[in-house]
């Protein structure tokens, strides 16, 4: 029997660190969706994802070259990034269409 998890649980889950603060890999699955077009897409699986969690110190050439840092606005956007091993960029992702996580079926 599959079990579910609600998207607040996912979330959470999602920041936590190991006692290196290292994140936690896990397992998510999310469908993608095509704004222009309305219409649904790809049902994709990504294996050992972290999710990307803003650091709290600049490196010293940012800090140099006065570069202010982005806000990617995520909870407005209901968006996170991941990174994914096989991937050599950010994976961005909606958190609405995160249907399984860790084996788990998502509920909203």
């Amino acid at each position: 029997m599959v079990e579910n998890i609600s998207l607040k649980d996912v979330l959470i889950d999602m920041k936590k660190l190991d006692e290196n603060k290292n994140p936690i890999p896990f397992t998510i699955s999310v469908r993608s969706f095509d704004k222009k077009n309305k219409t649904g897409g790809k049902y994709t699986t990504y294996f050992n994802a972290t999710l990307m969690q803003q650091g709290k110190k600049r490196s010293l050439t940012s800090l140099k070259e006065g570069k202010e840092l982005k806000n990617p606005n995520h909870w407005e956007n209901k968006t996170r990034n991941l990174k994914i091993p096989d991937l050599d960029r950010p994976q961005k992702i909606n958190i609405l269409s995160i249907i399984k996580y860790n084996g788990f079926n998502v509920v909203y």
